[in-house]
């Protein structure tokens, strides 16, 4: 029986006292582990089986660490009642407890034999009923055939209305949109930043000049280095604001459109079908 899957999942959902037992147990406080474990298990637990097998066997073994071996024995019959083809993995607890429990184990193999045939017989239950069940829901599925129609449920998410590129448009179906708006945001972005480049690389190369002299009217630059420092300037500004206008109708837009779940109900026989919006929260 390998014991991760189990160790996994009880650390998972496991009580609260179960996994402070268990921290315990494998800091090696074994006292502490084994009283937490009395105790815990003194006070009728709601316990799954598995979970009851995983106390009983940090039980035994802490009792065993701590030399009191009746005790020991005593947790490691209870967890044979639970699981009589329970063994102790030899790569996780040490030889001399898996040979104290396979002992055990065997000493008490006549009381076992009844427990370990009686659930293999409702374990034959379980696997008759489910095959029973099985063979009724697939008599009713050929008697009244496949489906009238198939629901496809598609979920959307609303941080995608507040995303550039034309996220939101693209959820909601209009691709068309989608793609206008994102190809006007890169080309708008490159421009600002193209713009903003082109004037740091003007503004430090370009001559200075002092006032008083020609065509320098604004020092340090020449009138005409600073009419083209301008124009870069407004291209940097106007290709900026229209990103961001861009991005503002784009969220208006997949808001005004958004729809958080869409239900498409298709035809089974592939015949076209029939759009249902529906607004869930």
């Amino acid at each position: 029986m390998n014991a991760l899957p189990l160790l996994l999942a009880l650390a998972l959902i496991a009580p609260p006292e179960l996994k402070r037992a268990k921290d315990r147990f494998e800091f090696g406080a074994y006292a502490d582990a084994a009283g937490t474990l009395r105790q815990l298990l003194a006070g009728d637990p709601d316990l799954s089986d598995d979970e009851f097998v995983d106390a009983l066997r940090m039980l035994g073994i802490a009792e065993y660490h701590l030399g009191d071996l009746p005790q020991a024995r005593a947790a490691f019959v209870n967890l044979l009642s639970y699981d009589p083809d329970y063994a102790l993995d030899p790569f996780l607890v040490p030889p001399a407890i898996v040979e104290f429990f396979d002992r055990v184990k065997k000493e008490h193999e006549p009381a076992l034999a009844p427990l370990r045939e009686r659930r293999r017989s409702l374990r034959e239950q379980q696997r008759l009923a489910n095959e029973a069940k099985r063979r009724l829901l697939s008599e009713e599925a050929a008697r009244t055939g496949p489906p009238t129609r198939v629901v496809r449920v598609e979920q959307h998410h609303y941080l995608f209305n507040w995303m550039p590129l034309g996220a939101g448009q693209y959820q909601n179906g209009d691709k068309a949109k989608g793609t206008a708006i994102a190809a006007g945001q890169v080309a708008t972005g490159l421009v600002s930043i193209a713009a903003i480049l082109v004037h740091n690389q003007i503004a430090d190369k370009v001559d200075r000049c002092v006032s008083g002299e020609p065509g320098c009217s604004s020092p340090p630059y020449s009138d005409s280095d600073r009419r083209l420092l301008g124009r870069v300037e407004a291209v940097k500004y106007v290709s900026a604001g229209l990103f961001w206008a861009l991005y503002a109708y784009g969220v208006w837009d997949a808001h005004r459109n958004y729809v958080p779940l869409v239900e498409t109900e298709i035809s089974p026989s592939g015949q076209g079908g029939s759009l249902k919006l529906e607004w869930k929260f």
